[in-house]
């Protein structure tokens, strides 16, 4: 890792401030690309193996579904890191809320529902990608490239709790 333990944390902090915003109510799931593309591919402060490990330990452990974020702070700047990283993405998108919240409470109007209708695609489209880009880094046989593509078609045309989905691709794996 190139930097300074203060340049990396800079580096932290402007990215996930940035990141927070475009978070768009789903946490740091549908912006795994992104961060994939900024800390793997483009910075090279981790390897491919290590962005699927610390993603696998987020969405393992109970709580919200920003733990990566924390843990890709750790990674880089240990936990000044972490500290920053944390700090970083959620005082940005609080703020936001909280002062859209009480603008759009006081002065809701027709145009205001359309926003929150136009978000909607553009979030299942960050899904879409950060399913994505789970699968290249860990479908690396046939069997695994079809289970991936049965659950995603099988959770598109069945609305069932994801933890079925996962549930019956574990226990297909498992056979297999």
């Amino acid at each position: 890792m190139t930097g300074s333990l203060l340049h990396r944390c800079l580096v932290l902090a402007t990215t996930f401030s940035i990141l927070s915003i475009f978070s768009l109510g789903n946490g740091a799931s549908g912006l795994i690309p992104q961060m994939h593309q900024q800390f793997v591919a483009r910075d090279h402060w981790m390897d491919e193996l290590t962005f699927s490990q610390l993603l696998a330990v987020s969405q393992a452990t109970p709580g919200p579904n920003f733990l990566i974020t924390s843990l890709i702070g750790w990674k880089v700047a240990s936990w000044p890191g972490a500290f920053t990283v944390y700090v970083a993405f959620l005082a940005l998108p609080n703020a936001i809320a909280f002062t859209v919240g009480r603008l759009v409470r006081r002065h809701d109007t027709p145009l205001l529902a359309m926003v929150r209708r136009a978000v909607r695609p553009m979030t299942a489209a960050l899904w879409l990608a950060t399913g994505a880009v789970i699968a290249t880094i860990n479908d690396h046989t046939l069997v695994t490239v079809a289970i991936t593509a049965a659950v995603a078609v099988g959770s598109y045309v069945r609305d069932l709790n994801p933890i079925w989905w996962c549930l019956a691709a574990v226990v297909v794996g498992a056979v297999l």
